[in-house]
């Protein structure tokens, strides 16, 4: 995502946080009496910043962007791949529905890169021409949607060919996404607090929504039974949005820095990761509520789900001094990990 880490979160906002939270829930708790925990922690180790989290449910697997390489965890025997090949400015390692390719984005070289997800190995590289970011893959058209963040655009690539068969000139940043397969993709246009609306048959911009209550939006969940969208916003609150007419249906309050939103339709529960060290926990059961809030770890402010187990998998590090008073803190060496939250 567009947000490496927010350069704002001074190291004294990040301690601050923590101390707020560990005295409110412990270390690590939750809020009220709640069945969600973080009930497992996996060890990468490693050095550099990290970005999207994706879970592939055919293979099992589990897949973090860091800085440059990418990491991998086999969720059902435990083991850690802690760096499965070198990329560019990774954004995110998008595993395609066979389970065994990736498409991962490399922000630093402008390229999208097939890649083989068990060795690998490279498998075509394709020029963007900007900065690749997210990217989303879209079956009413058997098509990855790759978000250009720095162009104003999105790339099209043919994951059979393997190559750029269009781009979608936008009006603002791409961060994010979700189609709905039936041939809609809606993504924030994170500088203008706006959703746009894709038609992913005719690679035009169908409309564009106002993100009131919305500042630089992030994360992005489509609830597709309800044909809903759930934007996590950076000034502390979750927007739910009609996915047909952008008219707002809620708004609910969440943590700082939030990076991420995830919607697990098996439990009809959304969620939304923030760097302050919280997981907010929306039911769409009925009117959206948050139902509980589960101490995780400052930093954890992206995440993806195991649809099969529920769980939420969050990648984060301890956080050390700035290199110089204002700057963003510094990472402690080797302790990038993913937490994992579950009942």
């Amino acid at each position: 995502m567009h947000h490496s880490y927010p350069k704002d979160m001074t190291m004294k906002t990040l301690l601050a946080a923590a101390s707020i939270l560990t005295m409110l829930f412990g270390a690590p708790a939750l809020a009220g009496d709640s069945s969600l925990k973080v009930i497992d922690t996996y060890n990468v180790g490693g050095t550099g910043w990290w970005d999207y989290a994706n879970f592939d449910p055919v293979a099992r697997r589990l897949y973090v962007t860091h800085g440059s390489s990418i990491a991998v965890v086999d969720v059902d025997t435990g083991k850690v791949t802690p760096h499965l090949l070198d990329a560019a400015g990774a954004h995110i390692a998008l595993p395609l529905g066979d389970g065994k390719t990736l498409l991962v984005t490399q922000g630093n070289t402008g390229q999208a890169s097939f890649v083989d997800a068990m060795t690998g190995a490279n498998l075509g590289d394709i020029s963007t021409r900007g900065k690749p970011d997210g990217a989303i893959i879209d079956s009413a058209t058997d098509r990855i949607f790759v978000l250009d963040n720095d162009g104003d655009a999105i790339d099209v690539i043919d994951p059979n060919t393997r190559t750029l068969v269009g781009k979608i000139a936008l009006a603002g940043a791409p961060e994010s996404g979700a189609a709905d397969g039936k041939g809609l993709l809606f993504t924030h246009l994170e500088d203008k607090d706006q959703i746009a609306v894709i038609d992913t048959r005719n690679l035009t911009v169908k409309a564009t929504y106002d993100l009131k209550d919305c500042k630089e939006p992030s994360g992005l969940a489509l609830i597709a039974d309800q044909r809903l969208l759930l934007s996590a916003c950076h000034d502390g609150v979750a927007r739910i949005s009609n996915a047909d007419t952008g008219a707002e249906v809620a708004t609910v309050a969440i943590g700082d820095h939030a990076d991420g939103a995830l919607y697990d339709d098996n439990s009809k529960l959304g969620y939304i990761p923030s760097g302050d060290g919280k997981l907010t926990v929306i039911s769409f059961d009925g009117a959206p509520h948050v139902v509980e809030v589960v101490a995780t770890k400052v930093g954890a402010r992206t995440a993806a789900l195991d649809p099969k187990t529920g769980r939420v998998y969050l990648p984060t590090v301890d956080l050390g001094p700035p290199a110089k008073p204002g700057d963003r803190p510094s990472i402690v060496a080797d302790t990038f990990e993913i937490l994992v939250v579950g009942k």
